[in-house]
């Protein structure tokens, strides 16, 4: 079933899908730069200023990736869900691109970044990504979502009517109610 979903506003200010990607892109960030903190405390003790410029860039590169696509999806957060997607995906796909583009020189000319400590940008990529992704989904259980749906009612636990016309129904087509033939 399709329906419009063109946003009607009578209030001033930002809509409610741009208010919830903003709380995202802020929690997300929280948890990411937290994580971040730890990474370059954790690797400038383990290797000095090596382990810290090795961690400071695979932050960057984290929290770069999804700044990028979360600042996107507050931009097109009033959009339909097609056009969202489709934004989306195709942000992803280029974020993922140039990444690929900057580890793939990185690794050609490994002899020219000697001082790029390969493990400590691992490890600072994972414990950034987990950071932002916990603290956004820890964000993301305390937005206020409607959900809009219809109680249950089971067979038999309707109006009397409704149990009439669903046996009427089944008379009409020669079944009982537990599908069989009579």
């Amino acid at each position: 079933m399709t329906t419009d979903t063109t946003p009607v506003r009578n209030q001033p200010g930002p809509s409610v899908h741009v208010v919830r990607a903003r709380k995202l892109l802020v929690g997300g960030l929280i948890g990411g730069l937290v994580a971040t903190v730890l990474a370059l405390i954790i690797f400038t003790a383990l290797d000095g200023v090596k382990g810290l410029l090795s961690a400071g860039l695979a932050a960057a590169m984290v929290l770069f990736f999804y700044v990028v696509g979360q600042l996107l999806i507050m931009l097109f957060a009033n959009a339909d869900a097609k056009t969202l997607l489709m934004v989306s995906m195709t942000s992803y796909t280029f974020r993922v691109i140039i990444l690929g583009a900057i580890l793939l020189t990185v690794s050609r000319h490994r002899t020219s970044w000697t001082a790029i400590e390969p493990m400590a940008v691992f490890l600072t990529t994972v414990l950034v990504v987990v950071g932002w992704l916990t603290s956004e989904v820890l964000t993301f259980r305390r937005l206020r979502i409607s959900a809009y749906d219809t109680e249950y009612v089971g067979p038999g636990e309707g109006s009397g009517d409704d149990h009439e016309q669903g046996a009427d129904a089944n008379a009409s087509s020669g079944t009982s109610r537990e599908g069989g033939q009579r």
